[in-house]
């Protein structure tokens, strides 16, 4: 896993030495994940350029989602295999921070909006959860985080990348019942 980085030298990164890390670390591991920063900036370019497939991470607000859109434009045109004329990156999507509920309300686009906007296979949603703050901040991933709906929602998103058929949860706003509403559970 290559994470992304903020420097302020956005131009240490050259096609050349990045192709070079690539193939060395393809050498030994089945899969080589690199993160970009978001925006469009060189990292991203730099992450999209050498990818087979791609992970668009997007949250569900128009602004996000045309950023994502750019992205896709970009892989479609800019990417090793767009110049090459190969067959192109396969993109899967994956909407974070979503929230059924406000999504119901109008508060923030549904998953149906998201892909018809992006009009690309739906890879996971991870919904909106405190648990990710908490892990960020304890250093430890939220997947590790067994009794949250996010990491078990990460967890379905590397299981479907891998091949298995998993329907998507965390999409459908739950209604409370009569008992909870009554006494303000959650």
């Amino acid at each position: 896993m290559l994470a992304a980085s903020q420097t302020r030298d956005k131009e240490a990164l050259t096609k050349e030495g990045v192709e070079r890390i690539l193939g060395e670390l393809k050498q030994n591991f089945e899969y080589v994940v690199c993160d970009s920063p978001a925006g469009i900036e060189r990292g991203a370019l730099m992450a999209l350029y050498f990818a087979d497939e791609a992970l668009v991470v997007t949250n569900p607000e128009v602004s996000s989602v045309r950023d994502s859109d750019r992205i896709l434009g970009i892989l479609a045109s800019r990417s090793r295999r767009a110049e090459q004329g190969d067959t192109p990156v396969k993109e899967h999507l994956v909407l974070a921070r979503y929230a059924p509920d406000r999504a119901d309300r109008g508060d923030m686009l549904s998953v149906q909006d998201v892909l018809e906007i992006l009009g690309i296979p739906l890879l996971g949603v991870i919904p909106e959860s405190s648990a990710v703050l908490q892990s960020s901040n304890a250093g430890v991933p939220v997947i590790l985080e067994d009794s949250s709906d996010a990491g078990a929602a990460y967890g379905d998103l590397v299981d479907r990348f891998l091949g298995k058929d998993l329907p998507h949860r965390f999409t459908i706003s739950q209604k409370k019942g009569f008992l909870k509403r009554l006494f303000g559970g959650s």
